[in-house]
């Protein structure tokens, strides 16, 4: 090989390529090992035929396909790159199917890799260039992305309608009554469905339908932080469109998002768990469940499991739900997945300091990826866990709430807009500072569709209203401490390990709060057994401080503060260093007045 001539042994690759390539049939393998052969004689080959270049473009553009099909991402992106290299000058008059082909798998890889500039470059020269509008709408679907990526929802939302409707699917001004209805229909509709029915439906052909079922599930995705309203009219019209003109992979989707809609609006909790069983079933017998997984990881996992299953077992599949979105090439789930991981870790115990290193990694990629949906909401969970344990960061800036609210306002992120509010919830509740709470609850009523972060909600206010109850004899604050104790009593009778210790924690409260000592210490002696059994130190550690401050409060010094030091050794495991400082300062001062009582 080395005794032959530079310029012959490009020729001979391509030798070697052709006779390989004639041989290929199809076969993925043997198709890129061909194009690879090919390629060295086309990097710097004089190529002399335009029939020829369009011929190995149309290779490389197979091979392309190949690469992306298998997860090989920059393997793709050299193929990619080749084809439109070997593209003649007039390539949208000459060779139009060939560009159009090569420019949307660029505009695709390098939204993947987070090549924001050349994902636009390309998008631009599609848009320009196609012939029909069908020709348009793969472009117009990665726009619709990357506007969301750079939180312009508005936009996205605006432009997934506007193109819905030129495909025939119009949809009215979303309103409660009009939600209501949709949400009977899919109750009467999906009650007693199964994965059976849909397997055998059709498989939808229309190309209208599929194109109008693929933005409906953009439109979907960008309604949850924007118009979650719009969810329901959305998901019915899937289904209904499913049952009409057949089964498509964005039919689960629509499943998926109908039983996220059921959960959301009404109290049909067992209907919605049903949905996400049958969706699940149907992904894992899909060819592309991996893109699936990921898609559908805030309904299915994010949401349904976490009402009915032990937040510990769900927690555990987000590593699945990661690694799907990555070999899927899908970023912006794969880093969705990753927050929605955080996020449920703070509240199953994660000690902070590794959470607060997780969200770091988690900014970083974000900021990487240009992604701006998640690293808003990273960094409000950031601040909280920061806030906690005292650290600071130098490193990288994380926006502190009020401008993370700022931005949620100025962008219309209803998502990062509730979770930041959760967040500095949060914040106040640890702290005890159960007047911002109460000052945080009205000025952030609860809204007509619910999250699953509405749980930590009814769990912070509740303590805090019956706290303020006691404190200031007010009716109001006991009348909403009540609501948030029956509340949480119904979400215990559906998942114990999730919710048991939070319920008997507000009843042992609520207790107090009637002057029913017996039961009061009885009530934070099961929440501390129930807390432990399921796994939930941190709030463990809060009922231990809680039963800590009633005995105190109930001449029980001694035993007061020996709860109060077991709470504070537990904080301090949690990495909550900031906490424990707070919880030893109030010991100390207990400390001192039981020591002068005594003198």
């Amino acid at each position: 090989y080395d005794l032959i001539p530079i310029s012959n042994r490009k020729i001979l690759h391509k030798a070697i390529g052709e006779n390989i390539l004639r041989r290929a049939n199809g076969t993925p393998t043997i198709h890129l090992l061909a194009v690879d052969q090919i390629n060295i004689f086309c990097k710097d080959g004089d190529i002399d035929s335009r029939e020829e270049c369009s011929r190995l473009a149309e290779c490389n553009a197979t091979a392309a396909k190949f690469a992306i099909a298998a997860s090989s991402f920059e393997q793709a992106r050299s193929y990619i790159d080749m084809g439109m290299q070997l593209l003649e000058d007039h390539h949208w008059r000459t060779s139009y199917v060939l560009s159009l082909k090569l420019f949307e798998m660029s505009a695709e890889i390098s939204c993947m890799r987070g090549n924001i500039d050349a994902m636009s470059s390309c998008l631009d020269q599609i848009l320009l260039n196609a012939r029909t509008f069908n020709d348009s709408l793969k472009a117009s679907s990665l726009l619709i992305k990357l506007l969301a990526s750079n939180s312009k929802y508005d936009d996205a939302t605006s432009n997934c309608i506007t193109i819905l409707s030129n495909l025939g699917e119009v949809f009215p001004q979303e309103n409660m009554p009009l939600v209501l209805n949709e949400l009977s229909t899919l109750q009467a509709t999906l009650r007693n469905i199964t994965s059976g029915h849909f397997k055998l439906l059709p498989r939808m052909t229309s190309e209208d339908k599929l194109w109008a079922m693929k933005f409906m599930n953009d439109l979907s995705m960008y309604s949850v932080i924007s118009k979650p309203m719009l969810l329901p009219l959305l998901s019915c019209r899937m289904v209904m469109l499913t049952l009409q003109y057949g089964f498509c992979d964005d039919s689960i989707v629509g499943l998926a998002t109908a039983g996220y809609s059921v959960f959301l609006f009404t109290e049909d909790h067992q209907l919605a768990s049903h949905i996400g069983r049958v969706c699940e079933s149907l992904i894992e017998e899909s060819p592309n469940k991996h893109a699936l997984r990921s898609r559908l990881g805030n309904e299915l996992v994010g949401t349904l499991k976490m009402l009915t299953e032990p937040l510990h077992s769900v927690v555990a599949g987000y590593p699945e739900l990661y690694h799907s979105a990555m070999m899927a090439g899908d970023n912006e789930y794969a880093l969705t997945c990753r927050w929605n991981w955080c996020s449920a870790s703070f509240h199953m115990s994660e000690i902070l300091t590794t959470l607060s290193n997780q969200l770091e990694v988690l900014v970083k990629q974000a900021v990487k990826y240009k992604y701006d949906a998640v690293l808003l909401i990273a960094m409000s969970t950031l601040r909280t866990c920061l806030h906690l344990s005292g650290r600071t960061l130098d490193k990288i800036d994380v926006n502190n709430f009020e401008e993370l609210n700022e931005i949620g306002i100025g962008t219309n992120n209803s998502q990062l807009l509730y979770i930041n509010f959760v967040n500095q919830l949060c914040m106040h509740f640890w702290f005890r500072n159960f007047v911002s709470v109460a000052e945080l609850y009205e000025r952030h009523p609860s809204s007509e569709h619910k999250r699953i972060l509405e749980v930590v909600r009814v769990f912070y206010e509740g303590i805090a209203f019956l706290n303020l109850a006691r404190d200031t004899g007010q009716a109001k604050w006991r009348r909403l401490g009540e609501k948030a104790s029956a509340r949480m009593t119904a979400l215990a009778a559906i998942n114990k390990w999730s919710f048991q210790h939070k319920s008997l924690l507000l009843n042992a409260e609520l207790h107090y709060l009637d002057g029913d000592l017996e039961s009061a210490e009885v009530a934070y002696k099961a929440s501390i057994e129930s807390a432990r059994q399921h796994r939930f130190r941190h709030e463990e550690a809060l009922s231990f401080e809680l039963w800590g401050i009633f005995c105190i409060e109930n001449h029980m010094a001694d035993k007061g503060l020996k709860q109060l030091l077991i709470a504070l050794d537990m904080y301090k495991q949690w990495g909550a260093m900031k906490k424990a400082k707070d919880v030893q300062l109030f010991i100390g001062l207990i400390d001192s007045r039981y020591r002068k009582g005594h003198d």
